[in-house]
């Protein structure tokens, strides 16, 4: 069944699935006061990046990932990418069910089983798989629109906690820390928005890629750099630096009147919102690629068991919060530079010449 994604749902749909599950972690934090330089920088970076992301999408002519590549390079080559992808993807999906779970468990459910959370989360994404991506892409306008108010409400409410004089002096420890901030970003979670190409199908217009993927994608990352900077302003860069979850314990801190308090469970439904989002396009990408691999045309016979593996992938993938953190945080490991960086480009080069070698025939 070929699906249909308007261009306003398709741009929200990016935009909530690069908020996602990044929202409480310290993004940047290598950066320390300089982190909103990061954010510019890794921004500028992965523009080229997001680019040719929405490049590859417009070339598969409203078809999916798996599909798109048969049409552009074979039967069996296509067949390996959708493998490595779908890997990809249920890999990154075992590690949002991991951070959902760990966080739920940490700040509020301590004595739940993870077990028990994570079973109520992967059910939940279950169904929205099997909906599709118009579905969730219907459900992004919603949602982001909550998430954009709730967040500029919360900021707005805190400005009283907000002391800029900690983002001074700029660049007091060189352009390093802000270079590695920027990398760090990037990979997490700037270019994991290449599983949106294996996951959203046909959008209005021909051409409507670039707008979907580089409107969805600034918008997310104003968004990031803004919680991000607000959370530094308030708890300062030793604070932020060595917190798991800054935007958390900053927003703690706001108490208006003694009456509106305790919003940091704001943050907390927004990071559930955006990390079911996510979770449920890591997997839906993965089935589909998956599907394409067999050689099957539908993907959703594949959903309940590959759904609910992540359940044991997220505990054999992460032990610890220490290591959900460290794994957030880290700067491109060597299998997100081969999927986020490397193959799009070769992609992206064979796929031109092999256009371009059709049209002149």
């Amino acid at each position: 069944m070929k699906e249909h994604v308007p261009d306003r749902q398709g741009i929200a749909f990016v935009a909530l699935f690069i908020l996602g599950n990044s929202i409480i972690y310290g993004l940047a934090w290598r950066a320390g006061r300089d982190l909103w330089l990061s954010f510019l920088v890794a921004t500028g970076l992965s523009f080229p990046l997001i680019l040719l992301y929405s490049r590859l999408h417009s070339l598969m002519h409203g078809q999916v990932f798996s599909e798109g590549m048969e049409s552009l390079f074979g039967k069996w080559p296509s067949r390996i990418i959708a493998l490595l992808y779908s890997g990809y993807a249920w890999r990154l999906g075992s590690y949002v069910v991991s951070d959902v779970t760990n966080f739920i468990q940490a700040v509020s459910l301590r004595d739940t089983p993870q077990f028990a959370t994570a079973l109520g989360f992967v059910l939940l994404v279950l169904w929205a798989v099997k909906e599709g991506a118009e579905t969730l892409a219907r459900w992004s306008s919603v949602m982001i629109v909550v998430v954009g108010f709730v967040l500029v409400f919360t900021l707005l409410l805190a400005t009283g906690q907000v002391d800029l004089d900690e983002f001074l002096p700029v660049m007091y420890d060189g352009f390093g820390p802000v270079l590695l901030g920027a990398l760090q970003i990037m990979d997490f979670p700037f270019l994991e928005t290449i599983l949106v190409v294996g996951s959203i199908g046909a959008l209005s217009r021909q051409k409507a890629s670039y707008t979907v993927f580089l409107t969805g994608f600034v918008l997310a990352a104003f968004f990031l750099m803004l919680v991000a900077s607000f959370s530094l302003a308030v708890l300062g860069t030793e604070k932020y630096t060595t917190s798991y979850y800054p935007i958390f314990m900053a927003t703690a801190r706001i108490d208006v009147a003694e009456f509106l308090t305790r919003l940091e469970l704001v943050v907390g439904v927004i990071f559930a919102l955006g990390g079911f989002l996510k979770m449920a396009v890591c997997l839906l990408a993965a089935c589909k690629g998956l599907a394409h691999t067999l050689g099957f045309s539908d993907y959703r016979f594949l959903a309940t068991p590959l759904v609910l593996s992540v359940i044991p992938g997220a505990r054999w993938l992460v032990k610890s919060s220490m290591e959900i953190e460290r794994s957030a945080t880290k700067v491109f490991g060597i299998s997100d530079v081969l999927f986020q960086v490397v193959l799009p480009i070769c992609l992206w080069i064979v796929a031109e010449i092999r256009i371009s070698r059709h049209s002149e025939d």
